[in-house]
């Protein structure tokens, strides 16, 4: 036969199922191997090639994007469903899950996506595994190849269905585009599970829109109960008072009086910045001030009280009939509480003006004797100190949050001073006119509708009028004066001795002077401290009264509506978890790309997985060599992996469909010449 030039690019049909003749040629084109059989390589002449026109290489090219035009439209499905579920994984980001028709959740939709992608990469995947076969046996164009065991078809048709399959032909090793094309096609086994890590559900606190959900905090804008005649007072109102009194003075240093306490009906509840008006306090020392007028008067209205005391407390020994009990203290720690009658001057005067109460309390940090001669007194009072307990009128601006059922209102902000000055105070102390008109019944002529203004705190943006009437404030300021003025002494151990006047002194003693049962004074800066614990707590008490108690004219205002959240379930997309399916397709794309490209260089026709080309590749001699199935597939398959073939290519055809029954055509098999050799099965 005489050597003809290869087949050019155009040519692309090598297999011809059309003829029934097997093609011989009479020598090898390349010295034989005797590792494996081959048949000779067809070429065609140089005439052939030159004659061909332009138009055959255009038309060779279409039948080749014909013949992966089902991969191609697979790949735009599968580019499809990913942008659908990018879509749809965007619109459900960080909202609520919804119930599609019928139930269908979310995940399912996802599913049944990535289902349709893993089908899209997978079908190119198939097919070009089992187009590789072909190129596998196929010599490269102008060369030849040694032989291929015939088994290797097997390993691409099992690597196309997947699973183990596809782990022999990749570690099996066929060639680094199908151990590419086995290793994506592995991949998919893991698709599913991945994809669906893409969406969690995460429970978070979001606003309530049922009706009946509420949230509310009490407040007070105005302190009043003047209904334009008289106090409007309900019963047991001065009661109420004094017990708040007590119960933020006899609250523990150690404690703080909870703020009010909000409403809400989920138990997860939120309000912006609001203003109240609130009571505050302070303590001042007043031994430390610079000024003799007034430790002159204190230690007049103290040594009177306290001689006072000591009178009293030996008629009240005797006469008890434990006269032995007291005679046998002879010293003591002494506690008086009385009122100031005008400014200190420790305060300033925007705090000055708003006062409610204003006392003092003596003490001594040693025991003094008991006897009550002037000379003992005098002693007495050289160690007295003194300091100020005020109670005055604020507003505060707080932050109230409810969560899990537990209520926190936190004070933000507090400012004491009035819109305008007024000629009146709101102490009972300072006041010369509240006294006669109380006694005559005539103060609603004396003071009538009067109030104050305070400013609001900066930090509400509410346009509320914060306001105090006087009359009221005047009444509550006598009830706390009343609660307030107290004298005691306590032996060694803080033990009351005896006792005159409201009860308070005892929670400020055990502050200044320790527990019951203690022989040791608390440090300075500790006994400073804890008694503005006692007052902080005893102005937080009243203040809970005002926002919450009668003392309020009700308003629209003194109800603070919040924000009610629930526990709802979101979804949050985690795209990351979506890099799986979109390197899939990625990939997947490059290997058809890749794929294709090889068919084209190798001159090999698209026949991917038809069985009706692997049925009529194979020659007779070699299916003869081969056998039967009568020993069992087994035993057919220790035959393929002995025989070594490869595919010849057809000369003389320009396309499958030109091809007739007495041209040469190619054949998967072995060459006479290697058949004819001595071969050991």
């Amino acid at each position: 036969m005489v050597s003809r030039p290869i087949l050019p690019a155009t040519q692309s049909s090598w297999l011809d199922c059309s003829s029934r003749e097997t093609y011989r040629p009479s020598a090898p084109s390349e010295p034989e191997n005797k590792n494996g059989a081959k048949l000779g390589l067809c070429e065609v002449s140089e005439d052939d090639t030159t004659s061909k026109p332009d138009s055959e290489t255009q038309k060779s090219r279409s039948a080749l994007l014909r013949g992966w035009l089902p991969e191609i439209l697979a790949q735009l499905g599968g580019l499809l469903c990913l942008i659908a579920i990018f879509l749809l994984l965007w619109h459900a980001d960080n909202r609520p899950p919804e119930a599609l028709y019928l139930g269908v959740t979310l995940n399912t939709v996802l599913a049944f996506l990535t289902s349709l992608a893993k089908v899209a990469f997978l079908v190119p995947i198939a097919e070009g595994l089992a187009q590789l076969k072909w190129i596998w046996f196929s010599s490269p164009l102008g060369r030849s190849t040694k032989p291929r065991p015939l088994v290797d078809f097997q390993v691409f048709d099992d690597a196309m269905r997947g699973g183990i399959g596809g782990m022999r032909l990749l570690f099996g090793f066929k060639g680094m585009l199908a151990s590419f094309g086995a290793l994506i096609m592995l991949s998919g086994l893991f698709t599913s599970t991945l994809t669906q890590q893409a969406i969690t559900y995460q429970v978070e606190k979001a606003l309530s829109l049922q009706a009946n959900d509420t949230a509310t905090v009490d407040r007070a804008t105005t302190f009043s109960t003047y209904d334009g005649n008289v106090l409007a007072l309900t019963p047991y109102d001065t009661l109420r008072e004094q017990r708040a009194i007590f119960d933020g003075i006899f609250t523990p240093s150690t404690e703080r009086v909870p703020e009010v306490r909000a409403n809400c009906s989920s138990g997860d509840c939120t309000w912006p910045a609001y203003g109240s008006l609130a009571v505050c306090s302070g303590v001042a020392n007043l031994s430390a001030i610079n000024n003799p007028g007034l430790h002159s008067s204190l230690r007049n209205a103290t040594e009177k009280r306290l001689r006072l005391l000591l009178q009293t407390s030996n008629i009240t020994a005797g006469s008890a009939g434990y006269g032995n009990f007291y005679m046998a203290i002879n010293e003591v720690f002494p506690v008086i509480i009385g009122l100031l009658d005008r400014p200190t001057g420790a305060f300033n005067q925007s705090v000055t003006e708003l006062m409610v109460s204003d006392s003092f309390i003596a003490y001594t940090e040693e025991m003094v004797s008991t006897s009550s001669d002037s000379d003992a007194l005098d002693d007495m009072m050289a160690k007295v100190k003194y300091l100020e307990l005020a109670f005055w009128w604020c507003t505060k601006s707080y932050v109230t949050e409810v969560t899990q059922g537990q209520s926190v209102t936190t004070e933000v902000s507090v400012l004491s001073r009035a819109k305008e000055g007024m000629n009146n105070t709101l102490n009972v102390a300072w006041d010369h006119s509240f006294y006669p008109c109380y006694s005559a019944g005539r103060c609603n002529e004396t003071y009538g509708g009067t109030e104050m203004v305070l400013e609001k705190p900066a930090e509400t943006a509410e346009q509320v009028d914060f306001t105090v009437h006087l009359w009221t404030s005047l009444t509550a300021s006598m009830l706390i004066a009343s609660t307030m003025l107290d004298s005691l002494l306590l032996d060694r151990t803080r033990g009351v001795v005896a006792s005159n006047g409201g009860g308070s002194a005892k929670a400020f003693a055990f502050s200044l002077l320790g527990d019951f049962l203690t022989t040791e004074l608390p440090p300075p800066e500790k006994r400073l401290a804890d008694v503005q614990t006692v007052m902080s707590n005893a102005a937080r008490s009243m203040t809970n009264l005002v926002r919450q108690g009668t003392t309020r004219m009700f308003r629209s205002e003194a109800v603070v509506q919040g924000r009610v959240y629930t526990s709802q379930a979101f979804v949050k997309i985690r795209w990351e978890w979506m890099g799986m399916l979109t390197t899939q397709l990625v990939l997947t794309a490059l290997f058809l790309a890749l794929t294709a490209a090889a068919t084209y260089m190798s001159r090999v026709q698209v026949i991917k997985s038809s069985s009706l080309a692997t049925l009529c590749a194979l020659d007779e001699d070699t299916r003869r060599d081969l056998g039967g199935l009568g020993d069992g597939v087994e035993c057919l398959e220790k035959m393929a992996k002995k025989m070594l073939v490869r595919v010849e290519r057809s000369a003389g055809l320009e396309d499958i469909g030109q091809s007739d029954a007495s041209g040469p055509i190619a054949r998967l098999g072995t060459s006479p010449q290697e058949r004819s050799q001595s071969r050991t099965w």
